[in-house]
């Protein structure tokens, strides 16, 4: 059935393509103020920045003394992360109408952008005095007090919102994708509750309930939440598709593909969840259960990597490494962005003995997720396996200023120059690693064994633990 939006977004859509048709003709033609708004809003929701600039120039070409134009050339300059553009766009025509809250609002929104938020603050303080119908400008001085860390008074601005907006559909998401940009987690579930005790069959606040849950991971509360949008609208494939990953998060794989199944739309978006169920299957130790939906998935959207890296794992549990590195290859062609999928082909190159593509793809996965102490670790016991311990040495001290903090790579460190006869250098990187975490001083011994028996070394380990 098409809802009826679908016929104003196909109306506009042709009255926008009827527009360029008649510019393009050089034909004389006329729109009135409305008919171009529309069409410019229509340019700007789609991003068809060039048209929309067309547009605003041929409407300044009629009404070369509406300010109106002038604002949607700023929204075009902020569109195009021309911030500066918009904000002295945006001050010159302030001072021609200094009354005008769409222009101290819009500059608001600049001032915001490029963390001026004191001149933010104020440019929204005059449009919340000036406005009778203040909502999305309480919501903006929420925003900013967030990013400036005063959430008190942020929940404040919040609270002053009048409760018939907040119950709204669209700007219940509006406020959970503020409180969660700032990690407010606590005010989302007390604001959904807020609505919920108003309106207990909203939908989205308890889909959203469950959302917040999951990701402060919480899972049964979680699922509870899920379970109430179920109750309210079993037909709405969220609240299966929520409560399955989260039970696939608390461990429950049966239970999560039960809910997967119940979530599938019978369109491409089921690939992913074909996924996570074969993921589940995985979980379970069922690689032909898994197998089987990873192979569904990729007959429905032959792109989508994960299905791929999944076989990979499969094959490689099974030993069968030409179709593991076949399944990697793919699923790098799809994603090359992907870290994990280039680690694990490095690991299968370093089965297969293979170490400059297995070099070439951790350095690959590094240059992609250089946060990730763990991949320059491993890229370093690969070179450990090949014998490259000099080059093990050399890749982790420049890289140590970047992860200086981790006693990780002083341990290992350490045993790469115990293991080359560097017994200097080992003692003070040992030395650096004990300070910072003496606990774990048996990592030292992963890589170097021998070193259990240095009476030297057990020692200095004394020092620091006993």
């Amino acid at each position: 059935m098409t809802e009826y939006g679908d016929y104003l977004d196909e109306e506009m859509e042709e009255r926008a393509r009827n527009f360029e048709r008649q510019l393009n003709s050089g034909d004389t033609f006329f729109y009135d103020t409305d008919e171009l708004g529309q069409i410019i809003d229509y340019y700007l929701d789609f991003e068809e920045i060039s048209k929309a600039t067309q547009a605003i120039a041929y409407a300044e070409s009629i009404y070369p003394f509406e300010t109106y134009y002038k604002i949607k050339k700023a929204e075009v300059y902020i569109a195009q992360r021309n911030i500066n553009g918009a904000v002295k766009l945006l001050e010159k025509y302030r001072t021609i109408e200094p009354q005008n809250t769409e222009i101290a609002t819009l500059l608001g929104d600049c001032y915001s952008l490029s963390l001026q938020y004191k001149r933010a603050i104020e440019c929204y303080m005059f449009s919340l005095n000036q406005e009778t119908q203040n909502e999305e400008i309480l919501l903006r001085l929420a925003r900013v007090h967030f990013a400036m860390g005063n959430h008190k008074k942020a929940n404040s601005y919040i609270n002053a919102i009048p409760t018939n907006y907040i119950y709204d559909e669209l700007s219940i998401q509006e406020f959970i994708k503020l409180f969660l940009d700032y990690n407010q987690n606590a005010e989302a579930i007390l604001f959904l509750e807020k609505v919920i005790n108003e309106d207990p069959y909203n939908y989205s606040a308890w889909y959203f309930k469950g959302l917040i849950y999951q990701r402060m991971e919480e899972y049964n509360e979680s699922v509870n939440a899920y379970e109430f949008c179920i109750a309210i609208d079993e037909t709405n494939t969220l609240g299966h598709l929520g409560k399955g990953n989260s039970l696939m998060e608390s461990n429950d794989y049966n239970a999560a593909i039960e809910s997967f199944t119940l979530s599938l739309d019978n369109d491409e978006s089921d690939a992913e969840v074909l996924c996570n169920i074969a993921e589940c299957y995985e979980n379970l130790k069922d690689d032909k259960g898994a197998k089987f939906y990873y192979e569904k998935a990729i007959k429905l959207n032959p792109n989508i990597s994960d299905a791929y890296f999944g076989m990979a794992m499969i094959y490689k549990r099974k030993k069968m490494w030409k179709d593991a590195k076949r399944c990697l290859h793919k699923a790098i062609d799809i994603d090359q962005y992907e870290s994990m999928y280039h680690i694990e082909l490095a690991e299968l190159y370093l089965t297969l003995e293979d170490n400059t593509l297995c070099y070439y793809h951790y350095n690959l996965a590094y240059e992609l997720d250089s946060e990730t102490v763990e991949i320059l670790l491993d890229f370093a016991h690969a070179k450990f396996e090949f014998n490259d311990i000099d080059d093990a040495i050399e890749l982790l001290l420049e890289n140590l200023e970047d992860h200086d903090e981790d006693h990780r790579m002083y341990y290992r460190i350490a045993s790469y120059n115990f293991l080359r006869g560097h017994y200097e250098k080992g003692y003070n990187f040992l030395h650096a690693a004990l300070k910072m975490k003496a606990d774990e001083y048996l990592l030292l011994f992963e890589f170097a064994p021998f070193l259990e028996n240095e009476k030297n070394v057990s020692n200095i380990i004394d020092l620091y633990t006993k």
